[in-house]
């Protein structure tokens, strides 16, 4: 047979190439990023394949692209998923994700062992019926005559979250008018792995301190949570949207995966040992500072310097610059799109707060007020994951019977009334199991909450301002992060019931749905958005496209069985 050419695209699953060895490895490197064209030598076509699928007349060799396999079924280490086609950059951007993933995990026994401690130094710390050591109820002794040992950790969250609300704006800048974004991803991850192997030592006579470096953890991983999705728009811009789309659900499920794994790992051995709140917080340090180490270490060293995208203006001080930007925006969004996006963000900055501030405040009331172990604590969160993913698929469902916005709305209400009816219903009396049910239900309605958040966004991000608005809308989300614990502080310190603490918590969510239910109707909000596209076409600057961050992942969450479970970062 003569030779042939034949396109193949790399997208058509199980595709085989079929010719000489030189003529597969000559066009190898194009095959991998996407079609190309293919000297097929002695080649017939069977009847019977699927398209695009050649077979061999001869001994010739055949390479399975996309799954990765040869022909004597070994595996092509450059062919798996997780390879993402051989872009560093995305593989280090996963790596990094992993990484956080169990840090946040990890962070959740973290803050169950310094609530007792705390407790402990202040004398609230009891033996109970089975010889172990619990806190005390109603403990009203203050830590340094400052503060209840029940608001420790909504403490620690209220310092990082206004650290957080007041120096984002300049990270953001730093990394977009100046050429460190790595310095800064690469050098807050190295003060992170730090922390996290002191924090190891966590113990009577150090967890004042450990409570200091948790504040500073917190705020740096937010820093390093900005600066790994800044790298976004390269990946895109690397592969093209096609790849982005596929790519992003696995980075969710690895992260997703290395939450779930971390837990059960951390829950099984403190278990299995009998092992008490400090000591599976030792442990689970342990754990993380080594997951942590490993996963930032070898992904920021994949990730590549990026020049500034921007140029500062004359006489324009970085330290301003990001606040001049976001004031800017938010006037404009207020001028021209007052009948959805005005209101979409508004309602962002109530509802995200409370979502947020939600996981921080449960780890307070499960073991306080409920009086579940560290372990116990770890496995309500777990089960909250797991309820993610069909939260997700019931998101989809809603707003294909009704609409996103509707969809949207629906899960605040079904956020505030779950958390509600869970604080005051549950007690130490009847926490297990009911409080793992709870957990689950949460996870499912954080699972609808998320996506229908982020497809509304995706669905009315104005064309040509994605960049703008999307950095716009992770600002929204932090801005008022430190808000709910401080008010849940605040009542623990005058005595009111820790419950109520969490309703209140959950009050932030009817903010929120009043300010959505201010928006116009879904198709006014989608018309308004189309009327401003074409004005806003002529002015993008080509650097700018593809750096829409959150519209891409919102995209993208449907096509993963996990893409819609919101990773639980804010407990940090």
């Amino acid at each position: 047979m003569a030779n042939v050419s034949v396109i193949i695209p790399f997208e058509a699953e199980g595709t085989v190439v079929v010719g000489t060895p030189k003529s597969i490895m000559k066009d190898h490197e194009d095959l991998v990023k996407g079609t190309a064209t293919v000297d097929v030598v002695d080649a017939a076509i069977d009847e019977n394949s699927p398209p695009n699928v050649l077979l061999e007349e001869g001994s010739k060799e055949e390479l399975l692209l996309e799954k990765g396999e040869s022909k004597n079924g070994s595996t092509d280490l450059r062919c798996q998923c997780l390879r993402f086609g051989g872009v560093e950059v995305a593989q280090g951007f996963n790596l990094i994700g992993s990484g956080r993933g169990c840090l946040v995990m990890s962070n959740i026994f973290l803050a169950t062992a310094l609530t007792y401690l705390a407790a402990e130094e202040v004398g609230c710390v009891k033996e109970d019926d089975n010889g172990a050591m619990i806190v005390a109820d109603n403990c009203d002794e203050k830590v340094f005559g400052l503060f209840r040992p029940a608001s420790l950790i909504t403490n620690i969250a209220v310092i990082w979250g206004v650290l957080a609300a007041l120096f984002m704006p300049v990270i953001g800048a730093c990394i977009d008018y100046t050429p460190h974004r790595w310095r800064i991803g690469a050098g807050s991850a190295a003060f992170l792995i730090m922390i996290q192997l002191v924090q190891i030592g966590v113990a009577s006579s150090t967890w004042f301190y450990m409570a200091m470096l948790q504040a500073l953890s917190g705020f740096l991983y937010q820093v390093q949570n900005l600066t790994a999705y800044a790298y976004l728009p390269e990946i895109a811009r690397i592969v093209g949207e096609e790849k982005i789309t596929k790519y992003m659900p696995t980075f969710t499920i690895v992260q997703f995966l290395s939450q779930a794994l971390f837990l059960l790992l951390v829950i099984a051995v403190s278990l299995s040992l009998g092992f008490g709140d400090v000591q599976t917080a030792r442990l689970s340090q342990v754990f993380n500072a080594c997951t942590v180490s490993l996963t930032f270490f070898c992904g920021w060293r994949l990730m590549p310097p990026i020049p500034a995208r921007h140029i500062l203006p004359e006489g324009r001080s970085m330290l301003l610059q990001g606040f001049r930007q976001n004031f800017t925006t938010a006037k404009e969004i207020n001028q021209h799109y007052r009948i959805g996006l005005r209101w979409f963000l508004l309602s962002v900055t109530f509802g995200d707060a409370a979502a947020n501030a939600f996981t921080i405040v449960s780890v307070v009331f499960l073991d306080e007020r409920l009086g579940l172990a560290g372990n116990e604590v770890g496995i309500f969160f777990f089960l909250a994951l797991i309820g993610m993913i069909p939260g997700g698929k019931l998101a989809q469902l809603v707003a294909s019977r009704t609409n996103p916005k509707v969809s949207w709305i629906i899960s605040m209400v079904v956020l505030f009334v779950v958390s509600a009816v869970g604080a005051l219903l549950l007690d130490k009396d009847n926490a297990v199991p009911f409080a793992f049910v709870w957990g689950f239900i949460i996870g499912v309605s954080l699972g609808w909450y998320y996506p229908s958040e982020r497809t509304i966004l995706s669905m009315i991000v104005p064309q040509g301002r994605e960049a703008e608005v999307s950095g716009f809308f992770i600002y929204c989300t932090q801005i008022l992060g430190w808000l709910p614990p401080l008010v849940f502080s605040l009542l623990v310190e005058a005595d009111v019931d820790q419950g109520i603490g969490v309703i209140c918590i959950s009050a932030f969510f009817l903010i929120a749905i009043f300010a959505m239910s201010m928006s116009g109707p879904w198709q006014e909000i989608l018309e308004e958005v189309k009327g401003t596209d074409s004005t806003a076409a002529n002015i993008i600057d080509n650097d700018d496209r593809g750096r829409n961050l959150e519209v891409i992942y919102s995209k993208t969450e449907e096509a993963s069985p996990c893409g819609t479970a919101k990773t639980l970062e804010s407990s940090s």
